[in-house]
């Protein structure tokens, strides 16, 4: 593994149970990602976050009294809320494009 992923785990397999606990951001998980890898990531996530707004809005939980401000759009407050849940499903996503090495960043 490069040095940058040696800064958070040892081995592959310790960076993939370290994103399965929601213990890294997206942001850090995707540049561990081959480039054209990414984005694939990140709509995944994208998907994860409109799910959460969504329920937000459906379940009365929202931040204005008369409904959702960003109806139709992606709220952040409820990824707030739920963040270590949230994080965990982005690194659910991340784990299954990682495990392939072909989908890795290079050194």
């Amino acid at each position: 593994m490069d040095t940058a992923t040696r800064h958070y785990a040892e081995t592959p397999e310790q960076l993939i149970a370290l994103s399965k606990e929601g213990r890294l951001a997206k942001q850090e998980l995707a540049s561990f990602l081959a480039i054209d890898k990414r984005q694939a990531y990140l709509n995944a996530c994208a998907v994860i976050e409109k799910q959460y707004t969504v329920a937000c809005g459906t379940n009365g939980d929202t931040c204005l009294e008369d409904g959702c401000a960003l109806e139709g759009e992606t709220c952040l407050q409820p990824l707030l809320r739920a963040e270590t849940e949230y994080l965990k499903a982005c690194g659910r996503a991340f784990a299954k494009l990682f495990a392939d090495p072909r989908n890795r960043a290079q050194a």
